[in-house]
């Protein structure tokens, strides 16, 4: 997807309630733009539960980011807040401290953010040093320090709702490191929202590439009707202290094609109208394939079964 710098505006999100959610993760949960007063459904869940919701998202970031941004904050975090991390893919990395969100091969422009030996940097790494097992080790890492700090600062058990898949496959048996429902002060979600939401919003056999061309022109990924359902259920997840359950949903699904994001009432009901005009002048003069592949990437990942 290609960056878009004007999702900064969370100020909307804050109120004078005493107990606040926080929240910080990518584009599954990164604000809207300045002026937009669609409430997605982190503020439909702050809503429910009568709580603040203090967002410090932002697209594209990576893991190592938000926990950074977390431990920030940590101090400013009481007994009855509630963190909530929307994890992101563990293949990301935050390479450039000024550019955290230059994170992952899929950006469109990202060659166009990075000066070439920056460009070459994150190549060598991708190609030469990143793998599966060390990602999954340093989420496991992550999330046993998580683990430490809510118990060592007397916090409610923090509350992950999973972007992606956290595991992935690899050659070697993870499982010291997969045992993360044996944590008391951590919920995982069941599910993630990419399997389970997000691309069963397509009909079957388009693919959200071939639909978007790279610009996705949803709110954090879901149609409207989607941002409800998740905010009632991660609204009852932190209500009864329970992993947030995004496999038993009652999601709506296969109703994404070419012909209804052009429907002006589909348009209205369910995506960013703004984000369509921003789409369609990008697809007419600015159209470019992701960097990664145009640098051959993805077939070089897919050789090399990561």
């Amino acid at each position: 997807m290609e960056i878009q710098k004007d999702f900064l505006d969370s100020k909307k999100q804050l109120s004078t309630h005493m107990k606040q959610i926080y929240l910080v993760g990518d584009s599954f949960s990164s604000p809207n733009r300045v002026g937009d007063d669609y409430h997605p459904w982190y503020i439909q869940t702050g809503e429910l539960l009568n709580m603040n919701v203090l967002n410090k998202s932002m697209i594209g970031v990576s893991q190592d980011w938000c926990f950074w941004k977390l431990s920030q904050d940590l101090d400013n975090i009481k007994p009855d807040d509630q963190i909530l991390i929307v994890m992101t893919h563990p293949g990301r990395y935050w390479y450039f401290d000024d550019k955290p969100q230059m994170t992952n091969p899929n950006i469109v422009n990202i060659d166009s953010e990075l000066t070439p030996e920056q460009m070459n940097a994150v190549q060598g790494y991708m190609m030469q040093i990143q793998r599966p097992p060390l990602d999954i080790q340093q989420l496991s890492h992550r999330l046993g320090w998580l683990q430490a700090q809510c118990h060592m600062r007397g916090l409610k058990p923090a509350q992950i709702l999973c972007g992606f898949p956290l595991y992935l496959k690899t050659q070697y048996s993870m499982d010291e490191h997969i045992n993360w429902t044996m944590y008391s002060h951590i919920r995982i979600s069941r599910g993630d929202l990419l399997t389970h939401a997000e691309q069963k919003e397509c009909v079957k056999g388009l693919s959200e590439y071939d639909l978007w061309k790279g610009v996705d022109c949803r709110y954090n990924h879901l149609i409207k009707s989607n941002h409800k359902i998740l905010a009632q259920a991660v609204a009852t997840a932190i209500t009864n202290g329970e992993p947030i359950d995004l496999e038993n949903q009652k999601w709506v699904t296969g109703v994404l094609d070419h012909s209804t994001i052009e429907d002006k009432d589909f348009i209205e009901k369910e995506l960013d109208a703004n984000e369509l005009k921003k789409r369609k002048e990008y697809l007419s003069k600015n159209f470019t394939k992701p960097w990664a592949h145009r640098a051959g990437l993805f077939d070089y990942f897919k050789k090399k079964s990561v």
